[in-house]
């Protein structure tokens, strides 16, 4: 990488940082200006001391009459989840309050047709026609209450997905900000490496000469060879290992018949020494009897069997 190429790269990415930065602060997002009262509130509930918050929130609770059943103020706890429960919260009591508003109406029609002058009379007729009508407004309203919550779910759904897409971005520009430091950090250090490469090749080129006039010093030449030479010999290197990893691996399949082989002969060859020791103390035993000048009932034995085999031969007609 030359010099004239990094300060392209550096130059270009100031200018995609600075062109990110005044893009996302001229087409902010509406969703992080409806954000910002959460977020105020919980910068400034961070920074005040917890005693004068609850001394405040105690105090508003003892003036509120409904204080009991409202939620308690904690930016702590302002999370996606926290805030789902106060929405599930406050919609309960709105079904409340809706049904109080309903009967309280109700109670006040009904007292108002008494009293009237004259009172306000109402037939079944009327009735029918009051509850056919009904009917329908709540069917349209439960129509408009299924598409609303249908827009509800897409709307959250495209806000998660926005705000994946935010935050990606947000961290593409923290990169894109830090890239120029990071490119002269790089042009730095590929500097000190080509010197360093420069200095060792001076110590090699300084020791070969020196020891062409002092052989004793001398230099592996393979330390002197080229790129595409080193290249050469190291995957000639390679294929050697290779081969010889092929060599272990046939090795050692072929290592277990060896070791029984091994241990077949090992076993043939403890009967054969115990049939020369048998052997050996036999013609000990026999040497020892002719020595004393008693019977060598081995050989008389052995007589006897050679002649009974003649015999038996002979009486079958078979050929010696």
């Amino acid at each position: 990488m030359t010099t004239t190429t990094t300060t392209t790269l550096t130059a270009d990415a100031t200018a995609l940082h600075a062109r990110l930065t005044t893009l996302q602060k001229t087409h902010p997002l509406s969703i992080l200006n409806l954000a910002e009262p959460l977020l105020e509130a919980t910068t400034n509930t961070s920074q005040i001391n917890p005693q004068t918050i609850a001394h405040d929130f105690s105090t508003s609770t003892a003036s509120n009459n409904n204080a009991a059943t409202a939620p308690e103020p904690n930016a702590a706890a302002l999370t996606p989840s926290s805030l789902t429960l106060d929405l599930q919260h406050y919609r309960d009591l709105f079904s409340k309050l809706r049904f109080s508003y309903l009967e309280q109406v109700t109670k006040e029609k009904y007292l108002r047709s008494i009293v009237g002058d004259p009172p306000l009379l109402v037939t079944p007729k009327d009735n029918a026609a009051l509850e056919a009508k009904l009917k329908v407004m709540k069917e349209e309203l439960q129509a408009k209450k299924a598409e609303t919550d249908a827009l509800v779910v897409a709307l959250e759904d495209a806000a998660r997905a926005l705000a994946v897409k935010y935050e990606s971005g947000r961290a593409g520009i923290e990169v894109v900000g830090t890239l120029p430091t990071k490119v002269e950090q790089l042009q730095r250090e590929v500097e000190a490496l080509r010197e360093e490469v420069a200095q060792k090749q001076n110590a090699l080129a300084g020791t070969s000469d020196s020891a062409t006039s002092s052989p004793s010093n001398a230099v592996n030449p393979r330390y002197l060879q080229s790129t595409d030479a080193t290249r050469a010999a190291l995957a000639d290197q390679t294929q050697r290992i290779s081969q010889i990893d092929k060599e272990i691996a046939d090795l050692e399949r072929r290592l277990p018949s060896k070791i029984r082989e091994c241990e077949r002969a090992e076993r043939e060859l403890e009967d054969l020494d115990r049939r020369k020791e048998e052997v050996t103390r036999q013609a000990k035993e026999v040497q020892r009897i002719r020595e004393e000048g008693g019977r060598d009932f081995v050989g008389e034995r052995g007589r006897w069997l050679r002649a009974q085999e003649g015999v038996l031969k002979g009486v079958l007609g078979v050929e010696a």
